[in-house]
């Protein structure tokens, strides 16, 4: 494997596998689930890309859920700030940081990401840049744009030459990887200590 310069690490689904809403319980935490990500439902593209913030999407579940606007945000920052990682991505990010590797959090993600995960977790300590989708304000086709800043923030020594990228959304994967960088398709703790064992990680 060629010298590795810069780490950029996904969030959901890779760093953290927990939905956001669990502290709503088991049932109604699966139906917002189905509300946000159900086929005719585009609030969660809207909040993921800065157009629609919490409170709004509280609002919108509050008409399906029977549950209050401020009960349902409670829980959501509450579920955001509780959630646990998962601890192969978690070990190596602490285990690269300690190697004196450049680290970035490029995450497609809402405004409750920036607003309560990053403090509540210490993740701005854990990475030197984190760029999270709903900062931009308009819906991306890639995470290319954002991929692009996390490497201007991390310095001119830094671009996809020398980059690992660790995603579990394989499209992802393979466009870094066609943008010259190494990318890791992550489906789990497992096979991720397996992969890192392999190549000498």
């Amino acid at each position: 494997m060629p010298a590795i310069r810069a780490i950029v690490v996904d969030f959901g689904f890779t760093l953290c596998s927990e939905h956001y809403f669990n502290r709503l319980g088991p049932e109604m935490s699966s139906r917002a689930s189905q509300i946000l990500f159900g086929a005719q439902s585009e609030m969660t593209d809207r909040w993921m890309s800065g157009l629609t913030a919490s409170g709004d999407v509280a609002a919108y579940l509050s008409g399906f859920l029977e549950i209050s606007p401020e009960s349902i945000h409670d829980a959501l920052v509450r579920g955001c700030s509780d959630m646990h990682f998962n601890d192969a991505v978690w070990s190596f990010v602490k285990r690269q940081r300690d190697a004196g590797r450049k680290l970035a959090l490029v995450t497609t993600n809402a405004d409750i990401f920036s607003n309560v995960v990053v403090p509540a977790h210490g993740l701005n300590d854990a990475f030197d840049v984190i760029v999270n989708s709903a900062d931009y304000g308009v819906r991306l086709k890639s995470k290319q744009p954002m991929w692009d800043r996390a490497f201007d923030a991390l310095g001119a020594a830094c671009g996809y030459d020398g980059a690992l990228l660790v995603e579990d959304t394989l499209k992802e994967v393979r466009l870094f990887r066609e943008l010259g960088g190494q990318a890791y398709h992550y489906k789990g703790d497992a096979a991720f200590t397996a992969w890192l064992e392999s190549a000498g990680l």
